[in-house]
């Protein structure tokens, strides 16, 4: 009886599928199987061909050369050298080496001197490009005798420094109360810190129309944390005048005050109308009347103190 059912479906299996189906279906999956073995095959061999390549001397790149070309025109000496070595890169790489560029863009930014890496490019055999955006350096930020040069938005930029400013050219020094040192490339948190780089930032910015240059930022009463009635921000000149600059330019708001530009514009006026800030014992901007102090030729104590 299974035997008849069997021979009944059979016949009925042929009736239904057409004479020679099968047999293209075999040849089918056949040739498929046979495409894939030599596409493997073809795989295996790309991979050795290119790791052989790889190895070769012309397309090895040398980590010294990464160094990008295109630096702007402040970055001296000791900001190449913070590039000698990056973290996670040999000295000696492939060009062809898989995720290399990658690797290259992470090496950058793990360094305190790049704000952000724009492109990594590469140029056969054995040339790669990097074009990046840096931080530039404001201020140094005074902690416990030691300076750390920080940026715009306070990032710390560098190791403890010992040398103190002697000129016009060196940024101004962050004088705080602030005593916990981030790490490097990180941001101080303190308020006075955020508040001194961004002014530093300011007086940068307009180093062209101001006469004056300036040793030291004062912020030991941001928040008015000494005396609400005094001068929150304190501005010292290389002569030693204070030059009372008022609440922090991060507030977006603080009535009865004139913003930041209205401040730096005073202080080029009053430089034009009576001479440089220096010249004076004090000069007050924060408000509308801006008042000063009796003229001074000489100060023989220090402009900037621990």
């Amino acid at each position: 009886m299974a035997q008849s059912v069997r021979r009944a479906a059979s016949r009925g299996l042929q009736e239904l599928v057409p004479e020679g189906f099968i047999g293209r279906v075999r040849r089918f999956f056949t040739r498929l199987f046979l495409a894939l073995v030599a596409v493997s095959i073809l795989c295996c061999c790309f991979v050795i061909l290119r790791n052989y390549v790889a190895r070769l001397d012309c397309y090895q790149v040398d980590a010294r050369t990464l160094i990008p070309r295109n630096l702007p025109s402040w970055a001296d000496d000791s900001v190449k050298r913070a590039f000698t070595t990056l973290p996670g890169l040999p000295a000696r790489f492939s060009i062809m080496e898989s995720g290399i560029c990658e690797r290259i863009a992470d090496a950058f930014e793990k360094n305190p001197w790049v704000d952000e890496v724009v492109a990594v490019r590469k140029v056969y055999p054995n040339r790669i490009f990097v074009e990046m955006r840096l931080r530039r350096p404001v201020a140094g930020v005074r902690v416990r005798g030691k300076t750390y040069l920080v940026d715009a938005f306070a990032h710390r930029l560098t190791d403890a420094q010992s040398s103190e400013p002697s000129g016009a050219e060196d940024p101004p020094i962050v004088i705080s109360s602030v005593r916990r040192i981030p790490e490097l490339g990180k941001a101080w948190a303190h308020d006075g810190v955020r508040a001194g780089t961004a002014v530093a930032e300011i007086l940068r910015l307009s180093s062209e129309r101001l006469r004056t240059h300036f040793a030291a930022i004062d912020v030991t009463n941001i928040g008015g944390c000494r005396n609400r009635r005094q001068s929150e921000i304190v501005l010292i000149t290389h002569q030693g005048t204070t030059v009372k600059w008022g609440r922090s330019p991060l507030l977006v708001n603080s009535p009865g005050e004139l913003t930041p530009e209205q401040k730096l514009t005073k202080m080029i006026l009053f430089e034009e109308k009576r001479g440089a800030l220096s010249d004076y014992r004090y000069v007050d901007i924060r408000f509308d009347d801006v008042q000063h102090g009796p003229r001074i030729r000489t100060l023989s104590s220090r402009a900037v103190t621990d």
